[in-house]
């Protein structure tokens, strides 16, 4: 029993850093974000259903991961974190997955903060990830161009830009009432975050990026 747990545990958690698994068909129903309505983004699919361990709910979920999850459960899920930051009841969580592309390691950052004042629990509050083989409905991943991602989610606005420790520059974008927001570099999108819908991207997203130089 206890080998059958450690299997699936570790099943998880190549599934949730991105590595390199086959897709497969599922039926589910919509998932909701976390006031119950249902979460769809603007490129909803021809009535296609994606594997729901790689599907992208903006407002909602990641694969597994869904905003307003317990920290300490997908933590025993997870692992340690391969690098975190914590502070006044905040924090974040990086995992890297094992496999490499152009040199960059995969990687899930969950942000976390208490739930509530009474301060016992600390719930997932933004999801940010690399891997392209998670997809919305419609497809949509990293690696796209901002004009496609504008067809997308036309809700998009500039927040800021930076340079980053190879003096390239990265521009984040956020689509509030869709709940999702993207990192662009040389006109490809490079990561998404995940954040409840019709709430802003907050500035703790940046702490994760403490030596960029901001340009804008």
């Amino acid at each position: 029993m206890v080998r059958h747990c450690f299997s699936v545990m570790k099943v998880v958690k190549m599934i949730l850093l991105g590595l390199s698994l086959s897709l497969s068909a599922c039926k589910s129903n919509p998932k909701t974000d976390l006031n119950g309505n249902q979460a769809t983004a603007n490129d909803n699919g021809s009535g296609k259903i994606l594997d729901e361990k790689f599907l992208i709910v903006p407002g909602r979920s990641v694969g597994e991961i869904s905003l307003g999850d317990d920290i300490h459960m997908l933590n025993k899920l997870l692992g340690k974190p391969d690098l975190s930051d914590a502070a006044m009841g905040k924090a974040w969580g990086i995992w890297f997955s094992k496999d490499s592309v152009d040199g960059m390691r995969n990687e899930i950052a969950i942000y976390s903060a208490y739930r509530d004042t009474s301060m016992r629990v600390k719930e997932v509050k933004q999801i940010r990830f690399t891997a392209g083989q998670f997809k919305t409905q419609g497809g949509y991943s990293t690696g796209r161009t901002l004009n496609d991602t504008k067809l997308k989610f036309p809700a998009i606005e500039k927040i800021v830009s930076y340079l980053n420790e190879k003096l390239d520059t990265v521009t984040v974008y956020d689509s509030k009432a869709d709940g999702i927001s993207f990192e662009f570099l040389k006109q490809k999108s490079i990561a998404i975050t995940i954040h409840p819908l019709n709430q802003a991207m907050n500035n703790t997203y940046f702490t994760l990026h403490p030596n960029w130089k901001l340009i804008e």
